[in-house]
């Protein structure tokens, strides 16, 4: 039973008396009354103690975000291209381009006519007569026949051998503007401040001549005369193209081969072969292959890195495959553009089952290099037309020999190898070109060819002055000296 003593207030105390245990209720809950006298209790207790300050809080400094400027790209940029595009791989590196790229970025082939003349086989002579050239070939046409036959065989040699034969063919018919090639170059890309290392290769290139190059305007400052802090833009002087990339060359062979073994096959479970993979990665590989092997987006590569490459200076050294190549000043937001100009550049390459050279021709514009300076700008030309990339193609004839230089300089232009008559073919079937001795008794075969151009002379001509016996034994001694040059030849044993 619970007292009624129990719930009367205190008196004279200020707390109230705990109950005894008799008058503890059968529960483990204590009356309402003990509960608040515990916390009173409690409160006076703190009350009395004396007061601590709370310990101060760190103040958290928060970071200011910078703020980001967005910027819109405008429309046909190619900013704006990779976004309308965004499902499909566009940012990649040349080698994986598709049909697609040369598409979105406005390339465009235009095939001209064949250039087949000058050929012995459109002389009107019925019926043909064999030259000098036919019954004893010169040691110029024989290695000129020899390279000519190695870069057309099925299965092409090495790429490395390839570029060799190709290096003989072109010096032999230009010594002037293919005598000093560059055996696989690696061209940088520039895409807005970023430089891309070594994106663009092929097997060789020529670089304009120096001493042809020369014009009214500034001199030309080559990179290997530059200082070492002048990276970044060129120098606003006048262009000269001096140095810098004319022509390259590369095989279709050459292409079909780095396409197919472009991605790696990862091995099977112990090492074994990964079929599944090696199916895949061939997938993959056919998506590269052009539909036309005439347009290559490939070319489309080579010339915008040559065109690049007269424009950029040689970005400074590092590992990494992309870096900055400027950075703008602290007043300045943009980069600093280079004076981009037009230029015509030439690619070379020959078709196996034809037995024919391609020779590619691009028109890069200034406005298609802005495109890449800046890709969030879509600069517009005089018809307000978003430039693109006019390469022009002609075919030429690698059969016969006699008339390839010609052929072979009409495609190329004056520009590239000089003024040259395409009517009249180089026949090289003069020995005297490689195997007259000179005044010092040793044989220089090279400065008699390069000296001028040995016109084609007529077949009776030939013919006669091998047959015709000596009248006056009192003849100058130049006379002599052919002769004696003629002594174990078929023709000096009619004489």
């Amino acid at each position: 039973m619970v007292s009624p003593a129990s719930f009367l207030p205190p008196k004279d105390r200020g707390l109230a008396p705990l109950p005894s245990p008799a008058e503890t209720p059968s529960t483990t809950q204590l009356p309402a009354e003990t509960v608040i006298d515990a916390d009173m209790a409690i409160t006076a207790a703190n009350e009395a103690a004396p007061m601590c300050p709370p310990p101060p809080t760190p103040v958290s400094k928060r970071r200011r975000r910078r703020a980001v400027r967005i910027f819109r790209p405008a429309k046909d940029s190619i900013y704006d291209i990779l976004h309308e595009h965004e499902g499909a791989s566009l940012f990649v590196r040349p080698i994986c381009w598709t049909d697609k790229h040369a598409e979105l970025l406005g390339a465009r082939f235009n095939k001209l006519p064949r250039c087949d003349s000058p050929s012995p086989l459109n002389v009107p002579e019925s019926p043909p007569r064999p030259t000098k050239g036919h019954m004893e070939p010169s040691q110029t046409i024989t290695s000129l026949s020899d390279s000519l036959t190695e870069i057309l065989t099925p299965g092409s040699p090495h790429p490395v051998m390839t570029s060799s034969f190709i290096k003989t063919i072109l010096s032999t018919l230009w010594p002037g503007a293919f005598g000093k090639p560059l055996f696989l170059p690696e061209l940088h890309l520039f895409f807005g401040d970023r430089v891309y290392r070594d994106a663009v290769r092929t097997q060789v290139m020529w670089n304009f001549p120096l001493e042809s190059a020369k014009s009214s305007q500034a001199s030309f400052t080559t990179i290997s005369t530059r200082p070492a802090d002048s990276y970044g833009p060129s120098t606003p002087t006048a262009h000269n193209p001096a140095g810098l990339p004319m022509m390259c060359y590369i095989s279709r062979n050459q292409l079909a081969v780095v396409r197919r073994t472009l991605f790696r096959i990862a091995p099977g479970p112990g090492r074994s072969w990964n079929a599944p993979v090696f199916r895949l990665q061939q997938a993959r590989s056919r998506l590269l292959v052009p539909a036309d092997p005439d347009h290559d987006v490939q070319f489309v590569a080579m010339f915008l890195a040559m065109a690049q490459r007269h424009f950029y200076n040689a970005p400074p050294p590092s590992s990494r495959r992309d870096s900055q190549w400027a950075t703008p000043s602290p007043t300045k937001t943009t980069l600093p553009r280079p004076r981009f100009e037009d230029i015509k550049l030439h690619i070379l390459t020959h078709d196996v089952d034809e037995a024919e050279f391609i020779v590619y021709t691009g028109h890069v514009t200034a406005k298609f290099l802005e495109r890449f300076h800046d890709p969030l700008k879509a600069p517009r030309d005089e018809f307000g037309r978003v430039p693109g990339l006019e390469i022009e193609y002609t075919r030429v004839p690698i059969w016969p020999i006699l008339g390839l230089r010609e052929r072979l300089g009409k495609a190329l232009g004056e520009g590239i190898v000089g003024p040259f008559d395409p009517t009249e073919m180089e026949t090289w079937e003069t020995k005297a070109d490689t195997e007259l001795p000179n005044v010092g008794g040793s044989v220089d075969g090279r400065e008699s060819q390069s000296n001028g151009k040995r016109k084609r002379e007529a077949l009776s001509e030939v013919f006669n002055a091998s047959f015709d016996e000596e009248s006056d034994a009192d003849e100058d001694g130049d006379v002599g000296v052919k002769k004696r040059c003629l002594e174990g030849s078929p023709l000096s044993v009619m004489v």
